[in-house]
């Protein structure tokens, strides 16, 4: 099951964690269980047991319950605007740490984190926090985005590749760039094609936007939109072979055994945790935190169908982005990514 590996990765990124980029992150001496009457919340926008987004985040919850005895709460799909009565009520039950998995649920975030100033609250996306008791952990998401758009590229024999990703918020508005700007590098001539879906479980419009894309000639395609992304890959694979893939968040191989390039994963148990590190140490300042390929947040399922000279390459350009030789870095609005 997708939820045991995420725990288990959880656990062993936790071991070897290193700070953020924009505050340094938690000290290893965090992670040995510690009774700290801590109260937890969480609350996610999909299915607690949809193998993906969500369950990634109530393992995290359970990483927090483990290590600091805390009592922890969780609530499952939730929309955006059920959100804010959500977030008031964990608010007034008294938890400490309040925890807002979607980009979704930035504007009731706010709104409650004002009326509850002595309440931690966290949003897992991309925020910059209210220098106070709001703040954000997220992923460094254009390093993936670079090499995900680097070796599509690499791959594509038409030389048209797609990037398709569940929603418009601001890492993945950041991904998408640089998926651009990783494909451009391996090949000037490539092109792209990316859609925002608006969606994480709309499996058939997904496939919809897919077909079209392979219809124009796209031969690779990223997929980063949960339930849609694996319904879309698996339809796509069984109509057009030819056609190869990146998946996103968990191994996807199994979904298209031979055509799944490599999956990007991410170690969401982790990155939840360390938010409630952070809290737990009086660390937590209302910012934005990010983690990585670095802090082994993030990583790589197994390169599947490349020649070794490929996988050197590939390689090598992972290694020029872990320490900093190629900018990943977002280009401001108006600049050429």
């Amino acid at each position: 099951m997708r939820i045991r590996r995420f725990l288990v990765c959880g656990l062993l990124a936790l071991l070897s964690f290193v700070g953020a980029v924009s505050c340094s992150g938690p000290s290893q001496e965090s992670v040995n269980p510690t009774n700290t009457g801590l109260k937890v919340a969480l609350i996610t926008s999909g299915a607690a047991n949809d193998q993906s987004w969500s369950e990634a985040g109530i393992g995290g919850l359970k990483l927090i319950e483990e290590r600091y005895q805390a009592q922890t709460s969780y609530q499952a799909s939730v929309s955006n605007e059920a959100a804010e009565a959500v977030l008031r009520q964990y608010a007034k039950d008294g938890y400490d740490f309040i925890i807002a998995q979607s980009g979704g649920y930035v504007a009731a975030a706010e709104k409650v984190a004002a009326e509850f100033p002595r309440t931690k609250f966290a949003v897992v996306n991309t925020y910059p926090g209210n220098n106070s008791n709001l703040g954000a952990v997220a992923f460094r998401s254009g390093e993936v985005g670079y090499l995900t758009g680097y070796l599509a590229a690499m791959k594509s024999q038409s030389k048209k590749v797609g990037y398709i990703v569940g929603d418009r918020y601001p890492m993945y508005v950041e991904e998408e760039a640089l998926f651009r700007r990783g494909a451009k590098a391996q090949n000037p001539e490539i092109e792209v094609s990316s859609v925002f879906l608006g969606s994480w479980t709309n499996g058939l419009k997904c496939t919809e936007v897919a077909q079209e894309m392979v219809s124009k000639g796209v031969d690779v395609l990223a997929l980063n939109a949960d339930a849609a992304g694996a319904t879309a890959m698996q339809a796509i694979a069984q109509k057009y072979p030819e056609v190869r893939f990146i998946g996103w968040t968990q191994d996807q191989h199994a979904i298209a055994p031979g055509k799944v390039i490599t999956s990007v994963l991410q170690d969401i148990p982790a990155l939840v945790f360390n938010a409630a590190t952070l809290m737990q140490q009086g660390r937590w300042e209302g910012k934005l935190y990010k983690f990585g390929l670095k802090e082994q947040i993030y990583s790589f399922a197994p390169l599947r169908g490349l020649t070794p000279e490929e996988e050197a390459a590939f390689n090598q350009v992972k290694e020029q982005v872990i320490v900093g030789e190629i900018d990943v870095a977002p280009k401001a609005a108006g600049q050429a990514q």
